[in-house]
């Protein structure tokens, strides 16, 4: 027996009722229900819709929605950071990488001409926040897609909060050893190393970012 529209949407929105906030998570465990209960309604003509229902989403367990979500969210940041990991690996190859080094070395050599190199580091990172900006603005803009969430695009959005960690520490880094900065100049170099690593995220971050969105108005037709 299939179930009628009007099911199909009362199905739909227990799911959402259920905190399943990610549009495409609504949709798969939708799929899954439906399927699940007109296997049953097959097996057993004489259950109600209710029953149904209620057998279909025993089988998902004890909160086996939230469960479900919260293995979806692990796999895809798993993807995501083996993705962003994979196009940061190739900026070190050869090409790529003299260019990397070239970056910190000016970096570096720019620092012998502040006369407070903490003060340098401050202001690189701070330059790495500024080029955040854009980042920032698609996650606000790109936040809701149609009025609907993605769980693959909060990801996506999510791994930019790693940046602002490696500022954290950096500036921890500095209040911490301001003397031996001051009296050790190759730690500036350290610290202009973790910046261009710190760029090499951010771009590389937003172009999977970018391309997550493309990918999601794709396969959703939400052009």
């Amino acid at each position: 027996m299939k179930l009628t529209n009007n099911q199909i949407e009362y199905v739909e929105n227990y799911i959402i009722s259920k905190d399943i906030k990610w549009y495409e998570l609504q949709i798969e465990l939708t799929d899954h229900m439906i399927t699940s209960m007109e296997e049953f309604w097959k097996k057993d003509p004489e259950l109600t819709f209710h029953q149904v229902k209620y057998y279909a989403e025993d089988k998902f367990g004890r909160n086996g929605f939230k469960v479900i979500e919260e293995e979806r969210t692990q796999i895809l940041r798993k993807e995501f950071k083996r993705a962003q990991l994979k196009m940061v690996a190739e900026y070190f190859k050869f090409t790529k990488i003299i260019l990397c080094i070239l970056l910190a070395f000016l970096a570096f050599k720019a620092s012998f001409y502040f006369d407070e190199p903490v003060k340098f580091v401050e202001n690189l990172f701070l330059l790495l926040a500024i080029l955040f900006i854009p980042a920032l603005y698609s996650f606000f803009t790109n936040r809701k897609i149609k009025g609907k969430r993605f769980l693959e695009l909060n990801i996506s959005h999510g791994t930019f909060t790693g940046i602002f960690g490696l500022m954290y520490w950096v500036m921890y880094l500095l209040n911490s050893c301001k003397e031996s900065v001051q009296l050790h100049p190759l730690l500036i170099l350290a610290f202009c190393c973790l910046w261009v690593v710190g760029i090499l995220f951010l771009v590389t971050g937003i172009h999977l970012q970018k391309k997550t969105i493309e990918n999601v108005k794709r396969q959703y037709q939400l052009t």
